[in-house]
């Protein structure tokens, strides 16, 4: 990488104008006219980038996440980055080639560039694979030198991840729009993950499983405004010495939290109790299916569906709330998966589930082997959001498994199920009461959104009906 001089202003005196982006993820979200409110936490990627900024240059940083707000297209800018996921690769290019068509130099990075790198190089001046604590500071000063590169890889500087992990910042937490999250502070405490389930992207963004110092960790909870807070980690509680650190010093703050956890965690008394005493309210697990054969299939039989049911009672026990996460077709399932998963999702009492579709993500094993198989049925990255149908089931039509999709958050959130699903004291029953109806609300926008008017975007330009 070059070592010129940055200069720590534009040209003209005035500080440099960098926009950071997220393409529209249409995920979850509330519109009230022209308001739009994320019903879930603040994403880390953009208030972590800007303050990444390099102290000796003076930026002045725009921030939009296109999901709540507008991109602004008509912004002075200039750099413009922005980061994608597979699901939003295909808006992110628009983006980029609207700003190149202004002029403007365009940085593209996040999980779909590094996946694909050599797909996202023609749509930017410059790419960034891997994570950005090192790079990213390091392009911005060379774009204040005017020596631009194409490509900064973590792999040339940082491979295993292990400097990265200790430069992570506090988040630039006076720069985001609290106003439009459900949970607008955002923590993280570790990187990557200790399983390798075949559906999942993270083994091949991080090979590893990394820890954060537990200063850096607690200095941010500090430094997070409000008393609610979400981990946005994926294996947040897999490894108990490192949890049972930080989580004890989280106990005098007094927060309210949540986070991602596998079901192992249940069988951890210990750790439940401390889990409860730091303030965790709810978790978010991925059960996947009912089907012990299917976990087996992607690589998560550690989930013994016959644990669930206790491992449910236990942390209901410690007041933590459990959103459940299942996945629909995968191989060997066939059309009695809808009322099969339904069914025991009541059974259960889950306090708030939620249902996804099987994609397969390119850059990754399983993507190249159902490719292979003449499986993959789009490659149209909007498609790749997990409520689209992107890959041939194995037992039913593409079709019918969209449907029974539908069907599933339909009849899952009808209003008597909801009411059943009420537990706990009076904050926590409303709170998972405002999640069971942000539910049934995207039920009835799977039927009436010309979004889903079809199982996949091919599907649709080719006439298809639902």
């Amino acid at each position: 990488m070059t070592t010129a001089a940055p200069s720590r202003t534009h040209p003209s005196g005035r500080p440099w104008r960098v926009a950071l982006l997220l393409p529209d993820a249409h995920m979850h979200i509330l519109r009230l006219g022209s308001f739009r409110r994320s019903m879930r936490e603040a994403p880390l990627t953009l208030t972590t980038l800007a303050a990444l900024g390099p102290e000796e240059l003076d930026i002045d940083w725009t921030l939009a996440d296109e999901l709540v707000e507008n991109v602004p297209l008509d912004g002075e800018f200039d750099l413009v980055g922005i980061s994608l996921m597979t699901g939003t690769a295909t808006r992110g290019y628009e983006l980029a080639d609207h700003f190149h068509r202004r002029g403007l130099p365009v940085v593209l990075g996040g999980i779909h560039p590094t996946l694909l790198p050599d797909e996202a190089k023609h749509h930017a001046d410059a790419i960034v694979i891997g994570m950005a604590e090192l790079t990213w500071p390091q392009l911005l000063r060379d774009f204040a030198a005017g020596q631009l590169q194409r490509c900064y890889d973590q792999n040339d500087v940082d491979p295993d991840g292990l400097e990265s992990i200790g430069l992570i910042p506090t988040p630039r937490f006076d720069l985001q729009r609290r106003c439009r999250y459900n949970i607008p502070s955002t923590v993280m405490a570790t990187r990557g993950c200790m399983h390798a389930c075949e559906f999942c992207t993270v083994k091949s963004i991080w090979k590893g499983f990394l820890r954060r110092p537990v200063e850096h960790i607690i200095r941010d909870i500090e430094q997070a405004p409000g008393k609610l807070l979400a981990f946005n980690d994926v294996s947040l509680l897999d490894d108990p010495a490192f949890a049972t650190e930080f989580l004890k010093r989280m106990i005098p703050m007094k927060r309210i939290w949540g986070g991602l956890s596998t079901l192992a965690v249940a069988e951890n008394d210990e750790m439940l109790d401390l889990l409860q005493a730091s303030g965790c309210r709810y978790l978010l697990i991925g059960f996947e299916s009912v089907s012990q054969s299917a976990l087996a299939g992607i690589r998560k039989g550690f989930n013994r569906q016959e644990d669930y049911a206790r491992a449910i009672e236990k942390l209901h026990a410690h007041n933590i709330s459990v959103q459940g996460c299942f996945v629909l077709g995968l191989d060997g399932d066939d059309e009695s998966v809808f009322e099969r998963t339904v069914q025991r999702v009541n059974e259960l009492n889950i306090d708030i589930p939620r249902y996804s579709i099987f994609t397969a993500y390119p850059g990754t094993p399983v993507f190249a082997k159902l490719k292979a198989q003449g499986r993959i049925l789009s490659e149209r990255w909007e498609d790749y959001d997990t409520m689209h149908v992107t890959v041939q089931p194995s037992h039913m039509s593409p079709q019918d498994l969209f449907d029974g999709f539908k069907w599933a958050y339909r009849e899952t959130f009808r209003m008597p199920h909801i009411l059943r699903r009420m537990r706990g004291n009076y904050w926590q029953s409303l709170a998972n009461l405002v999640g069971n109806i942000n539910y049934h609300r995207f039920a009835r926008r799977l039927e009436k959104d010309p979004r889903f008017a079809c199982y996949n975007s091919v599907a649709d330009s080719q006439g298809a009906t639902p």
